[in-house]
């Protein structure tokens, strides 16, 4: 759009010192005289014809270029394309069990040797050695933590190299990273379970014993992207009966003179909460088995949203602007039905879709979804964008706002696409 204004400019015509210049010139060397001087009259009207004609030229230009932007914008919205070209593929080697995270303009890839950071040309930008059996890891903004799962190693990495490493005396279970580095994760001891936070040093920040009788068991954990704030998701039994804690703590002024700094919670009866996290420094969302809640508060959120579902779900992905979930399909036509969410709870769009995946997950506006024999792009709003088998196996795919074009990377080969 800024484009299309960058043209228009021409239209202001009263603004053109130039041309008012020339127009002046130009009137100023007819010849003057009284009403019956009838030659400069004459001229004179030929120039304002002159600059009418001018202007609705410009104008009707402006009308043709905006007709043809905005056409474009539409087809390009709408249209579902089919096709794709390889318009670079770029060797890859690498072990067997070699993943990948977005992180700005890089990608971090990881396995169990190691981590480095690479361009999204495959060129190498740094990498770190250490021998993890089953590595974990969480990703906010460009900072990303690794951890060992049932191990004690823990890596915070950003887009320069290394943050920071250290390890915990038990066994990781979970574990969460802020924009600054802050780590919070769950480690387990025997019957107890603790969620601690630390520094990206190692210096730790909390530390709180767990136990099913007591506070619950931890399912899920995040760490707001500044640091300052861990949810945590408990799951409790009384009687047989199962039911879920959503519970916040806040590490700066507002919690300081709170009962182990918490600052709210809300509980939910006959329910599991497996995944909590945080959508920004001031919202929340809590995923169960049949639904989700959002909170909402700088300091102490609260509760402003409540969905259920009465079908099984299938698949959910987020960014922070919205949420989504995938059911079976309904009819024989589609396999899956897709619906989106904001974060004030309503649905946004309901769509019927028959794509097979993976994974899924949304990356700069545009729902991702994959398996290793092909994938389907939608947009923000559930439209189907681009569907296709693939010609090599894929093991991930991303998408860096760049018109028309992804990246597929497969088991020995990065391979930039345009779709058509």
């Amino acid at each position: 759009m800024n484009r299309i204004l960058e043209k228009l400019q021409f239209l202001r015509l009263d603004e053109d010192p130039d041309l008012d210049g020339e127009i002046q010139i130009e009137e100023a060397s007819l010849p003057s005289g009284d009403a019956g001087d009838s030659p400069g009259i004459g001229l004179r009207e030929k120039l304002a014809r002159s600059r009418r004609w001018l202007f609705r030229k410009r104008v009707i230009a402006a009308v043709l270029i905006v007709c043809i932007a905005g056409g474009f914008a539409l087809y390009n919205s709408i249209h579902e394309f089919q096709d794709y070209v390889i318009t670079s593929s770029i060797p890859n080697e690498v072990s067997a069990g070699t993943r990948y995270e977005a992180a700005g303009k890089n990608l971090y890839r990881y396995n169990t040797d190691g981590i480095s950071c690479v361009t999204r040309s495959n060129e190498l930008k740094w990498s770190i050695t250490y021998n993890m059996q089953a590595p974990i890891v969480d990703i906010c903004g460009e900072t990303m933590v690794v951890a060992e799962q049932q191990g004690n190693q823990i890596y915070v990495v950003d887009k320069d190299g290394l943050i920071g490493n250290f390890e915990t005396l038990l066994p990781i279970l979970k574990v969460r990273v802020s924009r600054q580095g802050v780590v919070a994760v769950v480690l387990q001891e025997d019957e107890i379970t603790w969620v601690n936070m630390y520094r990206a040093d190692g210096t730790s920040i909390m530390s709180d014993k767990t136990t099913l009788a007591d506070s619950g068991y931890p399912l899920d954990i995040d760490v707001s992207p500044d640091g300052k704030k861990l949810v945590v998701s408990y799951l409790k039994t009384d009687k047989g009966i199962v039911s879920s804690e959503v519970v916040f703590y806040h590490f700066g002024s507002a919690g300081q003179a709170e009962d182990d700094h918490v600052v709210g919670r809300e509980s939910f009866a006959d329910a599991v909460m497996p995944e909590v996290c945080f959508a920004g420094n001031s919202r929340c969302v809590a995923i169960s088995d049949r639904g989700f809640a959002v909170f909402r508060g700088a300091d102490a959120p609260k509760k402003v949203a409540f969905v259920e579902f009465d079908e099984e779900i299938m698949g959910c992905f987020h960014d922070e602007e919205r949420i989504g979930f995938l059911f079976r399909g309904s009819t024989e036509e589609y396999r899956y039905r897709m619906e989106l969410y904001n974060y004030s709870g309503r649905r946004k769009a309901s769509r019927g879709i028959n794509a097979e995946f993976e994974e899924i997950k949304i990356e700069n506006g545009q729902i991702l979804m994959y398996s290793d024999k092909g994938c389907s792009v939608f947009t923000s709003s559930g439209r189907t964008r681009f569907s296709a088998d693939y010609e090599k196996e894929i093991t991930d795919m991303f998408y860096f706002s760049e018109f028309r074009r992804y990246l597929i990377v497969t088991r020995d080969s990065f391979d930039r696409i345009r779709i058509s």
